[in-house]
């Protein structure tokens, strides 16, 4: 095959990757949402949830990660108040050994949620909490969930995410109230995008999607973020979607980016850096073209992704202009082409 067919045929994909993925969100409007899309259908307003259960015992026992009982109530489309009768349990790894909040997971009847009109076939939501109740811990959270929100510019193939105000009850007393992170189940997420996730064997640079990968590489950069690993699997998913012939990477997990700002972030002791804030790039074996040509993409977006947290509420201006100067030291970057080279080229 001749590397002018050969670079046809990707052309041709990547042209019909959108459009199958826009097929796909079609015929799911045509279904009742699940539950967690009822809440990331709420595109205006943030969702207010009302979880009612032992949260002492939730803290207490957090790294058995075991099942309790709890009532999760929330404003149903029609403006009723429904209710569901749940189980929830910690989840994650280094969140729920720091934080006084872990993250939790938390599943939902499947009778329940039909009579809601709901999709019974997804009960699991994924609730990241600030990990703990003060202000700065919620500024947090936020960035994370700024850092998804940004994640949508750069690649079709991305987890959905949903801020939401949570209200943590324990019977008739209100334990907490802040913001919460909601973020897709990985089965619902392979429904969405009609894939499959790959959750085993391994996965190697040279069996993804180049385009997906070096964006992905690139993004993470920006938001100076070193805890992932293809090799180990960590903080990434691997998909394989219509419309493309190799692996797609997706990554999640960003608290330990530089741009979260987490207090308990810190760099693997394997990498030549000692602050999570210095961007280091992780990426393989990319050549110069690749770099120049990614660069070019990520400069090409460099305004929609500075509005896009600009329009990002629930923060106060100084977050605000801290983004944006966060941000706009990665694109000064990209401008200069010496540093480029420098910083993103060891093929």
């Amino acid at each position: 095959m001749s590397k002018l067919l050969s670079l046809s045929i990707v052309f041709l994909i990547l042209l019909q990757a959108p459009a199958l993925l826009s097929q796909n969100e079609e015929l799911r409007k045509t279904t009742p949402p699940s539950l967690f899309g009822f809440f990331h259908q709420q595109k205006d307003s943030m969702p207010l949830l009302k979880l009612d259960t032992d949260w002492g015992m939730l803290i207490r026992n957090k790294t058995n990660e075991e099942y309790q009982p709890g009532v999760l109530t929330f404003i149903n489309a029609d403006g009723s108040l429904a209710s569901l009768d749940v189980k929830l349990r910690a989840r994650g790894n280094v969140r729920k050994q720091v934080c006084q909040y872990p993250p939790i997971k938390i599943k939902a009847q499947k009778k329940q949620l039909d009579a809601l009109g709901l999709d019974p076939s997804f009960k699991t939501l994924k609730l990241a909490l600030t990990c703990r109740e003060a202000k700065q811990y919620e500024e947090c959270l936020l960035r994370e969930a700024l850092a998804y929100n940004i994640y949508e510019i750069i690649h079709p193939i991305h987890l959905n995410s949903k801020a939401a105000r949570l209200e943590g009850w324990d019977g008739d007393k209100k334990k907490f109230s802040f913001y919460g992170l909601l973020i897709e189940d990985e089965e619902e997420f392979a429904s969405r995008i009609g894939g499959r996730v790959l959750d085993r064997g391994v996965v190697r640079v040279s069996t993804m999607d180049r385009d997906a990968y070096l964006k992905m590489c690139f993004f993470q950069y920006m938001i100076a973020n070193v805890d992932w690993s293809v090799a180990n699997k960590h903080n990434l998913e691997f998909v394989q979607s219509p419309g493309f012939e190799r692996i797609i990477p997706v990554p999640y997990d960003f608290d330990y980016a530089g741009f979260a700002g987490t207090h308990y972030a810190v760099p693997a002791p394997t990498l030549p850096i000692k602050d999570v804030n210095q961007r280091y790039f992780l990426g393989f074996y990319v050549t110069e073209q690749e770099a120049l040509q990614t660069a070019a993409f990520f400069r090409s977006k460099k305004e929609e992704i500075l509005q896009r947290c600009a329009d990002f509420p629930m923060m106060n201006d100084r977050c605000h202009d801290s983004i944006e100067k966060y941000l706009s030291n990665f694109f000064d970057i990209l401008e200069d082409d010496k540093r480029l080279r420098r910083e993103f080229v060891n093929d």
